[in-house]
């Protein structure tokens, strides 16, 4: 299996829109990948020790789906991390077809789950650190569309690494930052970058006047008097 120069240059380009600063590095991620690759809906998930996924972050899918998955479904996901974790160390993007014969999952209780949403197939991206794995993201392909093909995989999987970087990226800024609010950590990460008060205000889409109280609360926690000192700090 092969990729072709324009779809390398497009993992490129991918690559580089989910290394620029977000304010949500998943919802970022999840958006791209429907950009560059069509994959429209998508579900991005934490993963614990034990294999468990938490906190999901859902792109264009239905609520429902995702409240019935964690209720009832989960236990019959094939794709569920807790069933798969060596086969995802060595391959880290999976279909449905890669482990369950069609006819099997026809008869399903999870493939009831599927149809009822509208949804046939479905492809997890495993995200491993260390051999640790931190993250999943599901992505359901619609009735009607093409079955997920090895191309897919293979993509998904060159593309792995450079997502999970991404991810530790901001996971670590989240654990620099524990005496701010969301926003005021967005605020701080945006000044340690370099952006003026305008700049940040453009960004985060909100007012400059509300830069500076986010930035006066900054101060008060950590203790500074000014940016520079702040920045020095960070």
């Amino acid at each position: 299996m092969i990729l072709t120069i324009a779809e390398y240059e497009q993992m490129l380009q991918f690559s580089a829109q989910i290394a620029k600063p977000a304010c949500s590095i998943r919802t970022a991620i999840l958006e791209n990948l429907s950009v560059y690759f069509g994959y429209d809906e998508a579900i991005f998930w934490h993963v614990d020790r034990s294999g468990h996924l938490q906190d999901p972050e859902a792109y264009l899918l239905c609520e429902q789906a995702l409240f019935d998955y964690q209720e009832k479904y989960y236990q019959y996901d094939f794709l569920h991390p807790q069933k798969n974790f060596d086969l995802y160390q060595r391959k880290k993007a999976i279909r449905l077809a890669d482990i369950i014969d069609t006819e099997l999952y026809l008869q399903s209780p999870y493939y009831q789950f599927m149809d009822s949403y509208g949804y046939f197939d479905e492809l997890v991206l495993a995200l491993t650190y260390k051999g640790t794995m931190i993250g999943i993201i599901r992505i359901p392909q619609k009735i009607g569309k093409r079955p997920f093909s090895k191309k897919d995989c293979l993509r998904l999987q060159y593309l792995s690494d450079i997502i999970t970087s991404c991810l530790l990226h901001q996971l670590r800024l989240d654990h620099i930052y524990p005496l701010l609010s969301k926003r005021e950590a967005e605020v701080a990460k945006l000044v340690k970058e370099g952006y003026t008060n305008q700049g940040i205000a453009d960004r985060l889409f909100i007012s400059a006047n509300t830069v500076k109280k986010h930035l006066q609360n900054i101060y008060q926690k950590y203790n500074v008097r000014n940016r520079t000192q702040l920045v020095q700090l960070l």
